[in-house]
């Protein structure tokens, strides 16, 4: 007789794959959520018109879009922040209307969160029109890939409107028996539940010249009446071959040979004034490191930073984010007049900034990258943007990703670019709150070390004073650019509390990984730093371009 207790068990008719039943099921993933460029949202937006564009052509049609600020952000935290296209912008297409423009695909799995999150009650706009592509599958029809087509479907709400006041009166709705789905029929069905007036256009073919051409036409005659795109044959085919989905997809006209026989001699001179500089006083390697950082983050790097204010122009110094702070453009009037010398009227202020600010990471210890040249001197400055494009000591690590995402550079940037607080000095009112309690912002509450501690406040006092007294933000070797930095950080002793976020936040999954590496292979930073450099170096003002000069003073446009 068979024992069924003592005789060895058959082969299991389960396979292992078949076993993960039983396993603990993954969490869920984090909510998508909108960041703000400013360390407190203000009121709620609420425009009378928000456009989101989903569809290739609809976001070629707006790539050429050029704002003072984004209002907000929209980030989905599985997606990697290495790279810009990873955050949709939302931005001013006017005093009354926004654009959402989102170059990511949105998973189907996802659409509804990313909706939510869109309209969550911070924007809040009286009517939405949604952009979006025509899928094949999903429409019960003969389609054309020679014949660019458009329909509509339309909230309750946005149907009850008259004829004249309808988003797309003239566009055909969507036949009867089709189907849409994805994240533009989400955000229609977030707007439906919710009683906001809304439209999705879907357009057939996904990207061509003939669509985008459709598109424009339909926003012109009703909804952007007026508004310039701004968008030639030549750059729709472009961006299309390109695959471009970036706001900021344009090359800047920059050339490493374009002062070759105009002024081949600048390089040179640049650097010599720059090895005196060092030489006199090794902290003027940071000073001209952070005026070309304060330039290139308003308005692109036109030199408008150097501008001193006038009885017409109103500068950039004296911005909270500047005054007191910005000490090398004594540096930058030397070398100017030495290359004015040699070839006066042909390199502008803003290469020469660019230029001097390569060699001044080079003359203390940090890596060679090439600088790309042909900017032109800004006749303008922007003081409100100085106020709020650069980041600030105590904001949010979001809110300084924000920051970095409009200027079209990504995290990865953003944490190089940090490191060259290695040769930085911080004002005690900007670490002041830091060191005397605010450890409560870096969740992983990694204490800066006793006696470092003690050193910083000797030189920032809790109270009486003492607002404009300087420490250096790496004590291990404050003259040397090297990746100690980035090891302080781990060590949680980052002087200034933005610093520090990059790798205490609980929000610093990525930029957490990126310090850990830096302060391991100092070469890895080295590259990525010169990188990001040259991709900061070449945020340019277009408009310079057209307008701009090339100054005979960097602080004062030419009369």
């Amino acid at each position: 007789m068979e024992d069924v207790i003592t005789e060895a068990a058959g082969p299991s008719r389960f396979l292992e794959e078949d076993l993960n039943i039983f396993t603990t099921p993954s969490p869920p993933l984090p909510l998508p959520f909108l960041i703000f460029p400013y360390t407190q949202q203000p009121q709620p937006l609420k425009p009378s018109l928000l456009i989101v564009a989903l569809s290739p052509s609809s976001v070629a049609l707006f790539h050429r879009l050029r704002t003072v600020s984004p209002a907000a952000s929209l980030l989905l935290p599985e997606l990697s922040l290495s790279l810009p296209d990873h955050a949709a912008q939302i931005l001013p297409l006017s005093p009354s209307a926004l654009l959402a423009a989102i170059p990511f695909p949105v998973p189907a799995s996802r659409a509804y969160a990313v909706a939510k999150a869109l309209l969550d009650g911070r924007i809040r706009p009286d009517s939405v029109l949604i952009l979006d592509s025509l899928e094949s599958r999903n429409f019960r029809g003969k389609l054309s890939s020679d014949e660019a087509v458009a329909f509509k479907l339309d909230t309750a709400a946005e149907r009850k409107r008259s004829g004249g006041e309808k988003l797309l009166p003239d566009l055909e709705y969507y036949p009867s028996g089709s189907v849409v789905d994805g994240l533009g029929a989400a955000i229609l069905a977030r707007c439906q539940v919710t009683n906001v007036r809304a439209s999705l256009c879907v357009s057939w073919p996904q990207f061509d010249a003939s669509v985008v051409s459709l598109i424009k036409g339909l926003l012109q005659r009703r909804v952007l009446q007026g508004f310039d795109f701004d968008l030639s044959d030549e750059d729709v085919f472009k961006f299309g071959f390109l695959g471009a989905t970036r706001l900021h997809a344009s090359d800047p006209p920059l050339t490493l040979d374009y002062y070759a026989s105009t002024c081949p001699t600048v390089f040179d001179i640049v650097r010599k004034e720059m090895e005196c500089a060092v030489l006199s006083d090794p902290r003027n390697a940071a000073k001209i490191v952070r005026l070309h950082f304060h330039d290139c983050f308003v308005q692109g790097c036109d030199g408008s930073i150097l501008l001193d204010d006038t009885v017409t122009l109103k500068g950039e110094k004296k911005a909270a984010n500047n005054i007191n702070s910005l000490k090398g453009s004594a540096i930058v009037d030397r070398i100017k007049n030495m290359v004015e010398s040699e070839c006066p009227g042909v390199v502008s202020c803003a290469d020469i900034l660019t230029i001097a600010a390569r060699d001044a990471v080079i003359l203390v210890g940090g890596p060679y990258w090439d600088v790309p040249v042909g900017r032109k001197d800004s006749v303008t400055a922007n003081f409100d943007l100085a106020n709020t494009n650069l980041p600030t000591p105590e904001e949010t690590l979001l809110s300084i990703i924000a920051k970095f995402l409009y200027q079209g550079l990504s995290v990865t940037d953003m944490v190089a670019l940090a490191g060259a607080h290695t040769i930085g000095m911080a004002q005690c009112k900007n670490f002041r709150s830091r060191i005397y309690g605010g450890f409560d912002t870096t969740p992983l509450k990694n204490p800066i070390s006793e006696s470092h501690l003690s050193n910083l406040r000797s030189v920032c006092p809790a109270v009486g004073g003492g607002d404009n007294n300087i420490t250096a933000m790496d004590y291990l070797t404050p003259n040397l650019f090297d990746n100690s930095f980035y090891q302080l950080l781990l060590n949680g002793e980052g002087v200034l509390n933005s610093d520090q976020e990059m790798y205490s936040s609980l929000f610093g999954i990525e930029t957490r990984e990126l310090v850990k590496k830096y302060a391991a292979d100092p070469l890895a930073f080295f590259q990525q730093f010169s990188e990001s450099m040259v991709k900061m170096g070449n945020i340019t003002n277009s408009e310079s371009f057209i307008t701009g000069e090339v100054r005979k003073n960097c602080r004062f446009v030419n009369t």
